[in-house]
């Protein structure tokens, strides 16, 4: 009986000898700089560094796959499933470790050899200095409003929708640090020289309208000239105009299987606006009171307004590299 006892013992400590020379003994610095995270990961076996996949998830937390079981040591102790690094909170499973960063914009992966390493440079999302939060603003045009209902459909229209994101979309923005305005905040009817005029009087860094297509699909709208602009480079006005378009553009591909056009339009709204100036209309599926999709609406034109509004640092960065 003792002598099966004891070869049992061999047994489990022969295994969880094997077992740990099966997994992938990895060794993390951390670095925390003023435009990123570095992690750095360092393992002997070059085929593992290879190997390892590296994604930014949407939340703006990373995720890294590995070929293997494995285990990772951090400042002299190897990490538990659920650990942190600094203020970083780290998850790890068999095979997967996610880091827990927030407001990550974009990730550099590169992989070197002697010693056999990955660099992982996480940069995150520039806040604006109050500077440049005072030199921002918005102004939004709910679309319509009184007696011009817009689109009609079987339990709401278009006046009441384009003002109800509207306020949502100022709200949020105003959070953000970006100050934000609407030409019209109640069901009143607002003339288009009137709106003009607004837009004219404030010199918003952006003037956004926003309507709803006759269709499943979106349209953004900017004029091909500009009747009243500045005798100053009219020319920056256009380039905001194209970089806006752009990532609005960018963002619904990313979020929305619906068709997207892009238009010129010699629109009076758009035409005689001094400054930068869009339409968009989103799709009519909005007035079906499904809150999922308007919120998803919502958080689109946020996300493409603070993105265009954000500072170039991070990204001509990259580039540049």
């Amino acid at each position: 009986m003792t002598k099966k006892i004891a070869f049992f013992i061999l047994l489990v400590l022969s295994f969880n000898l094997y077992a740990q020379d099966n997994y992938q003994k990895i060794v993390l610095k951390y670095g925390k700089h003023p435009d990123f995270h570095r992690f750095v990961f360092i393992c002997e076996k070059s085929e593992t560094i290879y190997s390892i996949n590296v994604t930014l998830l949407k939340d703006g937390k990373i995720k890294l796959t590995f070929p293997n079981p494995f285990e990772i040591e951090f400042n002299g102790r190897v990490l538990s499933s659920q650990d942190s690094i600094k203020d970083l909170r780290i998850l790890k499973e068999d095979k997967t470790l996610i880091i827990e960063t927030s407001n990550i914009d974009k990730i550099k992966v590169s992989r070197y050899d002697s010693p056999s390493r990955l660099v992982v440079d996480a940069y995150w999302v520039k806040i604006l200095t109050e500077e440049k939060i005072k030199a921002v603003s918005l102004l939004i045009d709910p679309g319509h409003g009184g007696e011009d209902y817009g689109l009609q459909g079987k339990e709401n229209n278009e006046k009441n929708m384009s003002l109800y994101i509207s306020k949502e979309v100022a709200s949020r923005l105003i959070q953000k640090g970006i100050k934000t305005s609407l030409t019209r905040t109640t069901d009143e009817y607002i003339s288009i020289k009137k709106r003009v005029k607004m837009a004219n009087n404030m010199k918003p860094s952006l003037f956004l309208s926003i309507h709803l297509s006759s269709g499943d699909y979106f349209v953004i709208y900017t004029s091909p000239i500009k009747k009243n602009i500045p005798k100053d480079d009219p020319s920056k006005v256009f380039l905001t105009e194209d970089k806006l378009v752009k990532i609005f553009a960018k963002k619904i591909k990313e979020n929305f299987s619906e068709p997207l056009y892009t238009e010129k339009l010699p629109a009076t709204l758009l035409k005689e606006a001094y400054g930068p100036s869009l339409m968009i209309e989103i799709p009519k599926r909005v007035m079906l009171s499904d809150k999922n999709y308007t919120n998803k609406i919502i958080d689109l034109i946020v996300q493409a307004v603070s993105e265009g509004f954000k500072t170039k640092s991070i990204k001509e960065k990259i580039k540049n590299e």
